[in-house]
């Protein structure tokens, strides 16, 4: 090959690399964009989420009735169709207010839970059993035998000073009606490992089938 045919592909091949070197250089500038753009989008999306969490623990904490309240009697309906005030001062022990729907899967899963709570604590704690419905309630508290006298018909106002929503929903209120301890939701986990160390009791834990 002659000097020039060599310098001449030289020159060829230089060009080659010298085209090469833009589109390398747009695609490193491209992918770094496309990096710092996912980077923002991901602390903008964690930041979201943080807010919304906030949002919602704060939601659920006015929702939550707070121990130190001090909650008023209440009047409801008995399985007999009667009304009743359930006051607190009028007993000597605290109440335990246990909140259900027969509705409630969890409610039912739980009941092995409570009769043994109550078994093991009914001459300490009066036990009360309040129903957010009335559908199908008679028929559940003879099917299921619940140990303690249960009511139904809550005054709208009264759910709402008392927080009923989520159930089942254990409170435990002093004779004079300040909300000593108070638990949402079935006994498993850490809650029943709190319940057990409260009442200083031993429960069997949770049903995997309701009845």
């Amino acid at each position: 090959m002659s000097s020039m045919d060599k310098a001449s592909r030289g020159d060829v091949d230089a060009n080659s690399r010298d085209a090469g070197r833009p589109n390398s250089r747009l695609s490193i500038v491209a992918l770094t964009v496309m990096l710092v753009a996912s980077v923002v989008l991901n602390v903008m999306l964690s930041l979201r989420v943080r807010e919304l969490t906030g949002m919602q623990n704060a939601v659920r904490a006015d929702r939550k009735l707070e121990v130190g309240t001090v909650v008023p009697s209440f009047t409801a309906k008995r399985l007999d169709g009667g009304s009743e005030t359930i006051t607190y001062a009028g007993s000597v022990r605290p109440t335990v207010l246990y909140i259900f729907t027969p509705q409630c899967g969890w409610c039912t899963r739980n009941l092995d839970n409570l009769k043994t709570l109550i078994d093991q604590k009914g001459e300490v704690y009066r036990f009360i059993g309040v129903s957010l419905s009335g559908e199908g309630l008679e028929k559940y508290v003879v099917d299921h035998q619940l140990p303690f006298p249960v009511y139904t018909d809550i005054p709208k106002e009264t759910g709402e000073v008392y927080k009923m929503g989520g159930t089942p929903q254990t409170v435990v209120i002093s004779p004079q009606g300040l909300v000593i301890q108070n638990w949402v939701g079935a006994y498993a986990g850490d809650q029943k490992t709190q319940v057990e160390a409260y009442f200083n009791v031993t429960l069997p834990g949770i049903q995997l089938k309701s009845d």
